[in-house]
């Protein structure tokens, strides 16, 4: 059989989906390596990413020319453009659920004096949108725009117990659990089972897991079709929260949510759902 005749040009096969979702997730890292706001070095950008540092060369630079992240020539260093300010004032007009449940976290913190925190869910740890520091001489502060690990934060639990068992998998698959603190559960069996708890009592904790001196009671919110869209948790000082604290906070916790999720619109699902 004749064979066909060469164009004489090379066809470059397509990138899998790994390798896709590999230089998504190396951009993104970048990004988060920046996400303090400063100029960072090359170097440093290297060492917080894992990264070769050809390797955060390119991409560093494939983010200055799409106008992601900004260069000081001079200093070798780079951060994050403006650009990003745009996209985040575009999901706040999409946070409503921090407009409806601010009253209520008011309240939470003025009868608690502890630090109350507003969370929704990400796709690889939550993510603080609000937050109302107690009036406690001793608190914790927490902050807006921080993220919240999955497994050893109490808002972040709170959450991950409704999320779908495919979806748990996931986050314990992707790479180990960091331990914060030498208290930190890593294991995913047992984490499975203080989730279990969580969904059977309707809040969840976390004892110096995620802070050292740190405590912390969450529990969902849910909207009217069930689905947990947010978490609210109360922090403070460990040396606070005994038991009995963590039993009342948490019953008080389940009673207040349960107002929210009144108020909230009909199908509200929480920002970047397809719903």
């Amino acid at each position: 059989m004749p064979r066909a005749a060469s164009t004489g040009k090379t066809t470059l096969a397509a990138p899998t989906a790994d390798a896709r979702i590999q230089s998504v997730a190396r951009a993104k890292a970048l990004l988060d390596a920046m996400s303090g706001g400063e100029w960072v070095t090359l170097r440093l950008l290297a060492e917080r990413t894992g990264l070769a540092k050809t390797t955060a060369f390119n991409l560093v630079t494939a983010l200055v020319d799409v106008g992601l992240t900004e260069r000081d020539a001079r200093a070798g260093a780079y951060r994050l453009s403006m650009q990003h300010l745009v996209y985040g004032k575009a999901v706040e007009r999409r946070l409503d659920i921090t407009e409806i449940a601010r009253p209520h976290l008011i309240r939470l913190c003025a009868t608690t004096r502890e630090t109350v925190n507003l969370a929704i869910p990400g796709p690889t740890d939550a993510m603080i949108i609000e937050s109302l520091e107690g009036t406690q001489s001793l608190r914790l502060s927490s902050y807006a725009g921080t993220r919240a690990a999955y497994h050893s934060t109490a808002c972040g639990r709170a959450l991950l117990a409704h999320q779908p068992e495919s979806f748990r998998r996931l986050v314990y698959s992707i790479g180990h659990l960091p331990a914060a603190t030498n208290r930190t559960i890593t294991d995913p069996d047992t984490l499975e089972a203080i989730l279990e708890r969580c969904r059977s009592i309707g809040w969840t904790t976390e004892f110096e897991e995620n802070e050292t001196g740190g405590a912390c009671v969450a529990a969902p919110i849910f909207n009217r079709d069930g689905e947990a869209v947010a978490a609210v948790s109360i922090a403070g000082p460990s040396s606070r929260f005994e038991p009995e604290a963590i039993e009342r906070l948490g019953r008080l916790l389940v009673a207040s949510l349960a107002d929210i999720t009144q108020d909230l619109p009909d199908h509200y699902a929480p920002p970047g759902s397809s719903k």
